[in-house]
């Protein structure tokens, strides 16, 4: 019996130190997006250039809030999901400027927009949820 409770708990012991491997890694450090590795975000290379501005647009009640904004070239967009359903803010553009993936519960994504013009989105999870950014 003695053999039989080592074994147990040594397999517990291993388990654990995976799992609390596994929970340090979990992106507990809150990055500015999180993106399922099947669907990776849309940008284009000039993503990278610091942003002159920012603007945050929050995900609540099934509604993009603002829903209509005006920025300068080179404003850093971070939306926030605030809602408990998932969701995302998907260029409407072909091809896409900009996709999210899926947001959980207060995930967020950042994108600098530094082309005028006007930029239509939408959640790909919930088609009847639009709205747009005017680059001017």
């Amino acid at each position: 019996m003695k053999i039989r409770s080592l074994i147990i708990t040594t397999f517990l012991i291993i388990v654990g130190i995976g799992l609390a491997g596994c929970a340090s890694q979990s992106g507990a450090d809150n990055h500015d997006h999180k993106m399922p590795a099947e669907k990776p975000a849309v940008s284009p290379a000039n993503d990278t250039k610091p942003a002159v501005n920012e603007v945050q647009i929050e995900i609540e009640d099934f509604v993009f809030k603002p829903a209509e904004v005006t920025i300068a070239p080179g404003t850093k967009v971070t939306w926030i999901n605030k809602d408990e359903a998932p969701h995302t803010a998907t260029s409407t553009d072909t091809p896409q400027k900009f996709n999210s993936g899926g947001l959980d519960t207060d995930d967020k994504f950042s994108f600098v927009f530094n082309d005028k013009g006007e930029y239509p989105y939408f959640c790909a999870l919930h088609p009847h949820m639009k709205a747009s950014i005017t680059v001017k």
